[in-house]
């Protein structure tokens, strides 16, 4: 099954001055489908793995959406006697307002406008840099130059968490979006994003061109798939 991608053909969520009703509500049931379909899970082993023995850290949000990662992440590392602080980034200023919305003020949660092609940050300025299901989002070059931001940005460690393509995969979603989550920005979304995804195999080689070492890579119900490298 080959690629699907055209920046003439955006995903819904990606463009500007977006209804706020309609924006919240796909950010809100994809951190619903991020804690049924094991997205979270997932995030959250991969966060333990690579924040082992990591007593205080700053972790990187990238292209954080709803923020529901970070924010569960937060609550993880206090649990653990960690003392950790989560800087989300997205390109959208209007899902960053809703994610700052959804968060408590006391939480140590700040959020930053950037294209994650050209990140704001310092060389080695966080411990961890984190991006879930968007990666899909890019082109093959560009989704290269995200690899490579996290890698510089990143001190210890990165992980990228996307869906996997494949036939199975473009049916399940189709089966999800056609008869439980019917919201109209999702279908579109969903449906594009899993033709989008990159294979296994597609997903290891752009790591390894952005120069990730030690790289790892995981695979997880649901059609999902998570590439890590400690630096």
């Amino acid at each position: 099954m080959k690629r699907d991608y055209s920046e003439s053909v955006p995903e819904l969520m990606d463009l500007p001055n977006q209804d706020e009703t309609a924006l919240r509500s796909d950010l809100e049931n994809i951190a619903r489908l991020n804690e049924t379909f094991g997205g979270k899970k997932a995030v959250e082993k991969i966060f333990r793995q690579l924040a082992e023995g990591i007593e205080r850290l700053v972790l990187i949000d990238l292209a954080c959406g709803y923020g529901d990662h970070g924010r569960n992440l937060i609550r993880l590392a206090r649990t653990s006697h960690r003392e950790m602080t989560v800087i989300a980034v997205d390109f959208q200023f209007q899902t960053l307002q809703i994610a700052r919305d959804a968060t408590s003020p006391g939480q140590k949660m700040f959020f930053v406008q950037a294209d994650a092609r050209q990140l704001p940050f310092r060389s080695k300025s966080a411990e961890l840099v984190f991006c879930s299901l968007a990666l899909h989002h890019f082109a093959d070059k560009d989704a290269s130059t995200v690899l490579q931001e996290m890698a510089r940005v990143a001190r210890l460690g990165t992980a990228c968490i996307d869906l996997a393509r494949s036939r199975l995969a473009a049916f399940g979603i189709w089966l999800l979006t056609t008869f439980i989550v019917r919201d109209p920005m999702v279908r579109h979304d969903a449906r594009l994003s899993v033709r989008r995804a990159f294979t296994h195999e597609e997903m290891k080689s752009l790591a390894r061109r952005a120069g990730w070492l030690n790289l790892t890579q995981s695979r997880f119900l649901w059609f999902q798939q998570a590439i890590l490298a400690r630096i």
